[in-house]
């Protein structure tokens, strides 16, 4: 939603093509990096090298790459696949004049996400692999639709969003995913998808109340300049490394045996400690400097 929120004014500017190739690069290195790092884990579990290769490298994980963007090192550098292919997508349909179809597809990806998704045991009495809608096609092209159609929409949204009213609506959209999950757990009918039909409606809620710069960090002020930095400087990154503190820092948490009480404060640990790293390799660079 962000990227696609940006992605007209990418355009104006003709840095798509900048932007692809940006992404190409950082698939590249982020697969490198992690393809690194699991060799390393499984070396370190007493498998060989050629042993992790052969499991690891196989004709079936290069296709699901290609065609699901799921990484064979690491299945959360599923995104950067799918916004290289959403962004070659729009580009194309840029060129032919046909943007409007992803428009109208959208709502037809968002309900095929839900029924192949975590509908799938209900509506179809069976569950699909979870890459068959978390790729490109099910979550990259309508999530990034939707942050291309609220961009067109913002001087509407900051117009008429009320305050209350989307708070009451971010609440709304919070409690009402707690009793999906417990439907579906109960019936037993809950499927490996994270995806629930409040997800869409929170996220554009989220986005919305970003847009307008509600809450307690506004828009201006020394809280929301430290965030907005994160977020366009560090994001990225903090994204694509966070796999690695988390394996790195549940090990230590074990040993210090607070495992218990770490798993509550995780992410916020996870969260801090990498953009303190990345805080760190910044001050390095302007030292060198």
């Amino acid at each position: 939603m962000i990227t696609g929120s940006f992605y007209d004014e990418t355009v104006k500017k003709n840095k798509a093509g900048k932007q692809i190739k940006k992404i190409v690069i950082l698939i590249v290195e982020a697969n490198l990096l992690f393809f690194i790092w699991q060799l390393l884990l499984s070396v370190h579990s007493g498998n060989s090298v050629i042993g992790f290769l052969q499991d690891t490298i196989t004709i079936k994980s290069v296709l699901k790459f290609i065609v699901m963007n799921e990484s064979p090192f690491n299945g959360h550098l599923w995104y950067l696949g799918a916004i290289l292919y959403v962004l070659i997508i729009y580009a194309v349909a840029d060129r032919l004049h046909v943007r409007k179809q992803l428009y109208i597809v959208t709502p037809v990806l968002l309900v095929g996400d839900l029924v192949l998704g975590k509908y799938s045991l209900v509506l179809l009495g069976r569950e699909f692999p979870y890459i068959i809608v978390r790729n490109f096609l099910f979550v990259g092209i309508p999530y990034f639709t939707i942050g291309c159609l609220l961009k067109q929409h913002e001087n509407w949204i900051k117009e008429h969003g009320k305050k209350g009213t989307l708070i009451g609506l971010a609440i709304l959209f919070t409690a009402t995913t707690i009793p999906e999950r417990y439907v579906l757990v109960s019936i037993d009918m809950n499927p490996t998808r994270d995806h629930y039909i409040s997800s869409t409606l929170l996220a554009v809620t989220v986005f919305v109340i970003a847009v307008k710069g509600i809450g307690l960090f506004g828009r201006k002020g020394r809280i929301a300049g430290m965030l907005n930095t994160i977020g366009r400087k560090y994001s990225t990154w903090v994204y694509i490394i966070h796999p690695i503190f988390i394996t790195i820092l549940s090990a230590i948490m074990r040993k210090l045996e607070v495992y218990s009480v770490y798993q509550f404060i995780a992410p916020i640990l996870v969260y801090f400690g990498l953009c303190l790293w990345r805080l760190h390799l910044k001050l390095e660079k302007e030292l060198r400097n």
